[in-house]
């Protein structure tokens, strides 16, 4: 899709775009470092509302030792409100589901901010090479995959067969194949650069789901009572979803990333990676490339699951459409209706108008003539009079105060054994039914501890129990 740089465009795009807001925000240093931190740090694909706040506070109170308390002297709670409420916000806050805790995402246009943010600051090294060989790669499969002649694409296969079969002679004859180190240093950043990208663009592929879905409700709710013909709307949206070049495309992603072949794949060629002394200390130092399948699969799911929402959606409304709520339903849509014509998504923000107002949160109420009479305290007596008590019955206490002493390195040691001998996934029951408890539940917790704090990578699946 061609760019426009019209001015009229600009103008309008200046005022609207999230990304060119937070970049001229009062509080620009504040906000990119405490959401750098938050989300993209450790790539956390949503955070709980109150979690959150709890990591401004902190983040707040570290940035005071330097700056001092006046320099942001809002609470964590209010900064969070306002990035939320303002128009437009930089944080989506939503109900997920099965849950009563709200959570909090970064909008995809804040993501695509921080990563510009952190190119203009420079990489330490700029390969050409390995980007040139993927896009002649590219090209050539692109060429191959269009092309209807046989012959051209028999010439193309015998060309790779051609060129395997040099490579399986040279090193039988003892030539190495190997990358020097500047190719290998150079080909992990390739790798780490399109994994944050990846990564990155999950939030937008959500994001456009959302908004059909949204476009979807609002055909609804425009569409009158005829439901036969909303309805044709609706599954037709539906369709669309599946059948655009985004939604093939992540179907088709997720497919591929929850096979066995490649699951076993890639973890076999990172511990690979990791074996080499270029590639320990760059995946070292890359916290995303530790943990890059289970981002990868956390990240999918997410989207996943939103685009199944819609799907839910469809479902609410056909259940609602029974006689009995009928005139209620008749009036929401109404109001819904007048909602979604008062302020259009392209009215700039200075023309947009309040759709209701209200004077205030609360009513004034002086319950004057509904207090008590006054009633005298009853004087209180304290008998004062020690008497002897019982003898206390030899009880032995001692293994009530015992403390238990449960070492966690060794813990991850038998987690890490475990792993190996599962072939890289194990559950918790997995991981006991190896090493029996010792220490009853004190140890249990300590697994789980273990688990929070992803000292070793894992999920916790609070869907799914284990006996």
């Amino acid at each position: 899709m061609k760019a426009d740089f019209s001015v009229e465009f600009l103008e309008q795009f200046k005022e609207q775009s999230v990304a060119l807001r937070l970049l001229r925000a009062q509080h620009f240093p504040l906000m990119t470092s405490f959401f750098h931190s938050a989300f993209i740090r450790h790539n956390r694909r949503a955070v709980p509302y109150q979690e959150l706040i709890a990591m401004l506070d902190y983040h707040l109170s570290d940035v005071a030792e330097v700056y001092g308390e006046q320099k942001y002297p809002k609470t964590a709670r209010a900064y969070i409100d306002d990035w939320i409420n303002q128009k437009p916000g930089y944080l989506r806050k939503y109900l997920p589901q099965n849950s009563d805790e709200p959570e909090c995402d970064l909008l995809p246009d804040v993501e695509k901010a921080l990563h510009w943010v952190e190119e203009l600051q420079g990489r330490q090294f700029v390969g050409t090479e390995s980007r040139l060989k993927l896009l002649i790669d590219l090209i050539g499969e692109l060429v191959q995959g269009t092309t209807n002649d046989k012959s051209l694409q028999l010439e193309a296969l015998q060309q790779k067969k051609a060129l395997i079969e040099q490579q399986i002679e040279a090193v039988k004859q003892g030539t190495s194949l190997g990358l020097d180190d500047t190719e290998v240093r150079e080909r992990l950043y390739l790798v780490s650069d399109i994994s944050r990208k990846l990564l990155g663009d999950f939030r937008q592929v959500e994001a456009n789901f959302r908004l059909l879905d949204k476009d979807t409700r609002k055909k609804i709710t425009l569409g009158g009572g005829q439901k036969g013909r909303v309805l044709d709307i609706v599954f037709a949206d539906q369709d669309v979803i599946n059948s655009s070049d985004e939604g093939k495309s992540f179907i088709a992603f997720f497919e591929l990333l929850m096979t066995q072949q490649m699951r076993d794949s890639l973890r076999q060629n990172l511990k690979q990676i990791m074996h080499h002394q270029l590639g320990h200390e760059f995946v070292s130092s890359d916290e995303l490339l530790q943990h890059l399948y289970s981002y990868l699969l956390e990240a999918g799911d997410k989207v996943n699951r939103t685009k199944q929402q819609i799907t839910e959606q469809l479902r609410r409304y056909i259940e609602e459409q029974s006689q009995d709520n009928r005139r209620i339903l008749e009036l929401i849509r109404d109001f819904e209706a007048v909602a979604h014509q008062t302020n259009r998504p392209d009215t700039p923000l200075h023309l947009q108008q309040n759709f209701a107002e209200i004077a205030g949160i609360q009513a004034s109420i002086y319950p004057h003539l509904s207090r008590g009479l006054f009633v005298p305290k009853t004087p209180e007596q304290l008998d004062s009079d020690i008497k002897e008590g019982a003898q206390e019955a030899d009880v032995d206490l001692t293994n009530l105060f015992e403390v238990s002493h449960i070492d966690e390195l060794q813990l991850q040691q038998q987690i890490f054994t475990s792993l190996d001998k599962h072939q890289g996934q194990v559950t918790l029951a997995g991981v006991l039914e190896d090493y029996p408890l010792q220490y009853g539940l004190d140890e249990v917790l300590s697994y789980i501890k273990l688990a929070c704090e992803e000292v070793v990578p894992a999920s916790i699946d609070t869907q799914q129990p284990q006996h």
